[in-house]
């Protein structure tokens, strides 16, 4: 019988299997990532055609997929798919499945209970009450309504951004390379616009090489004074560094930043046993994410815009069909053409 491998689970997972099996195969759960687990576990499943798993398992790095000689499948249980090394899978004619929607209404909820909480203070506030030392004056925050946001990236999550900024009685900028017929009268021409303009710039685009630290020190010199950033997407479309020198200049009034640049850093103990511990620049990511949680004016969260029990349903089922689909020879989601 056929092993199917599921990576980075949890119990949620598990209960989902159990209701909606795969048939005639063997469901094998781990809840360490691909790249972290130890080999003597997964050793005797070396003949696996499909495994799925999660943005927590970065096979960007080849070695272990190379373990796999019969790999046919990777069902990603995301929609991001830059934890997978794409022209690998394409050589070796790996189909690579992801989730395409499945929360565009949860992040873009989220990514707005960050911005209120970031122009509002309101963990500021709470965490006063807690220690018994409030300052009303320390809590001043402003209206959303009037401000300027500009979103980038007007995928699913991007446009139900924009219908709840109007709800805000918000002005709205959107910037998108490939833009949406619908929103047309949401679009400038190009991103500086958006720098120069926006009070609030929130990040919903994915993570390629050509949106690799998107805002980097030149973009942020183009700012309004007191911007906040919202970044509920992807943590390497931020230089930290600069977001870093931005935050302290006082050009970046706050932020609320749900992904870190090598975030895995801090979540996961075992990566720093790993040999990306070695490696300077992630280290110097580190200790940079570190100084940013330092900030009054910052609030960080896990990578959890993703997680609503709503949500969270529609990727399983969507991963199970996929993998269904697959193994009925009529692949559906494939990100490499």
């Amino acid at each position: 019988m056929q092993n199917i491998l599921f990576f980075d689970t949890d119990q949620l997972l598990r209960e989902f299997a159990s209701a909606h099996p795969l048939e005639n195969v063997n469901m094998v759960f781990f809840e360490e990532s691909l790249n972290t687990i130890p080999l003597k576990k997964i050793e005797p499943y070396f003949d696996s055609e499909i495994i799925s798993l999660f943005t927590h398992s970065e096979v960007i790095q080849n070695e272990r997929l190379d373990l796999f000689p019969h790999l046919k499948l990777i069902a990603t249980r995301s929609t991001g798919v830059n934890h997978i090394d794409l022209d690998y899978c394409k050589r070796r004619n790996i189909v690579v499945s992801n989730v395409p929607r499945y929360g565009e209404t949860t992040v873009a909820e989220f990514a707005f209970g960050l911005l209120l909480s970031v122009v509002r203070k309101i963990i500021q506030g709470r965490n006063g009450m807690a220690h018994n030392h409030v300052e009303i004056s320390n809590y001043m925050g402003f209206d959303l309504m009037g401000k300027t946001i500009g979103i980038i990236g007007t995928g699913s999550i991007g446009r139900h951004m924009i219908k709840l900024a109007t709800g805000f009685g918000m002005k709205i900028l959107a910037y998108d390379p490939y833009p949406n017929p619908v929103l047309k009268d949401y679009y400038v021409s190009d991103l500086k616009t958006i720098y120069q303009q926006s009070d609030i710039i929130s990040l919903h685009i994915p993570s390629t090489p050509q949106n690799y630290h998107l805002l980097d020190h030149k973009a942020f010199e183009q700012m309004k004074r007191g911007v906040i950033i919202i970044n509920t997407a992807r943590g390497d479309l931020i230089d930290t560094q600069a977001l870093y020198l931005a935050l302290r200049q006082g050009i970046v009034g706050g932020a609320g930043l749900d992904v870190l640049e090598n975030e895995d850093f801090l979540l996961y103990d075992e990566v720093m046993t790993s040999p990306r511990a070695t490696d300077t620049d992630m280290l110097l990511d580190s200790a940079m994410n570190l100084k940013l949680m330092q900030f009054k004016n910052v609030i960080v969260t896990p990578h959890i815009a993703f997680n609503s029990i709503d949500a969270i349903n529609r990727i399983n089922e969507t991963a199970f069909d996929n993998i269904r689909s697959f193994m009925n020879h009529q692949p559906t989601n494939n990100v490499i053409r």
